[in-house]
């Protein structure tokens, strides 16, 4: 026995340098990381960066196919189908691009042609936008008067009155600020004011908010927006007209302020987004028709002075949108 432990003791002794020299040569395991139990905050705060053209170039361009194309709660394709085609280019704070998109409006463009440009520092969460945006109506090939007579033409007739300008084409100044509060809300806002709202020579000044909740990780949120747009006095040649007590001339008709209102639901898959939405508004079919002019309410004006028009009515939107941008080349 004795023999025994005394061969276990010198094997003992020889391998113990060995197994020293094994322990030094091999690394330390690495202590497991604690999981994260912190979840994200509740509301991320702005991250104020003044490096006005930091960061590479940014890029976008995508094609939208829409049911029905509405604008501010009023159709702008006469309830058909609509498409749109848009590009824009970035680099820090700056940013410029542009669309195209099918219309159907009294002065019959070919298509309207929008140009904006703007800064918009990105801030963390926070996103300012300010800019100006040309909406161009090219191609307009006539103008729709009321003659007092039925039925009415759709062209020049002698004795009659303007509906509408000629060139329908505008400016507006926007803001459109919008706040990540955290992984789930974001909120936002947009003021857009227009020196002579589609060239009526009338000022306009459109006001709202909007939101979106998204489930992370799912890619389908749920948004919605409220708006006001004040629309103020036409010129006097585009229609009634009257003389305002203590007011010296002739004055313009008033054309119809409201509120616009949209609710849908979204998802996005990759580069592909589907969207149903609910459109709708506070203006009457005559309050629609003092604002577009729609040739089919001409007869109505005509015989019984006030026409009609149901662009404006609510709707149920369903589009697919299809984008890339430069953060899917990086």
């Amino acid at each position: 026995m004795k023999k025994w432990i005394y061969v276990l003791g010198v094997a003992a002794v020889v391998a113990a340098p060995e197994a020293m020299a094994r322990a030094v040569r091999a690394p330390a395991p690495a202590p497991e990381a604690a999981p994260s139990l912190s979840p994200s905050p509740l509301l991320a705060l702005p991250q104020p960066n003044f490096d006005v053209l930091g960061g590479p170039f940014q890029y976008k361009a995508g094609v939208t196919f829409m049911s029905e194309n509405i604008w501010r709660g009023i159709s702008i394709t006469n309830h058909r189908p609509g498409a749109m085609a848009y590009g824009e280019i970035g680099k820090g704070w700056f940013y410029l691009g542009g669309d195209v998109l099918n219309v159907t409006l009294p002065t019959s463009p070919a298509a309207q042609l929008d140009i904006y440009g703007g800064l918009r520092p990105n801030w963390g969460p926070l996103t300012l936008d300010f800019g100006a945006v040309y909406h161009g109506r090219p191609g307009n090939q006539q103008q729709y008067f009321l003659g007092g007579l039925s039925p009415v033409l759709t062209y020049w007739t002698p004795g009659g009155m303007p509906t509408t300008p000629f060139d329908q084409s505008f400016v507006e100044i926007y803001a459109k600020p919008s706040w990540a509060l955290n992984d789930y809300l974001t909120i936002g806002a947009e003021i857009g004011y227009d020196p002579s709202w589609a060239n009526y020579n009338a000022h306009a000044l459109y006001s709202g908010g909007n939101a979106r909740l998204s489930l992370p990780g799912t890619g389908a949120s749920i948004s919605g927006a409220f708006g006001h747009y004040f629309i103020g006095m036409g010129d006097p040649t585009y229609g009634p007209s009257y003389i305002q007590p203590g007011v010296k001339g002739i004055q313009g008709f008033k054309l119809s302020s409201y509120n616009t209102w949209n609710i849908g639901a979204s998802y996005k898959w990759k580069a592909i987004t589907l969207d149903v939405r609910y459109h709708d508004n506070t203006l009457t079919r005559r309050g629609c028709f003092t604002n577009v002019a729609n040739p089919a309410g001409n007869f109505a004006a005509a015989v019984w002075g006030q026409g009609y028009s149901d662009w404006c009515d609510s709707r149920v939107v369903g589009s697919i949108n299809v984008e890339l941008d430069s953060t899917m080349f990086r």
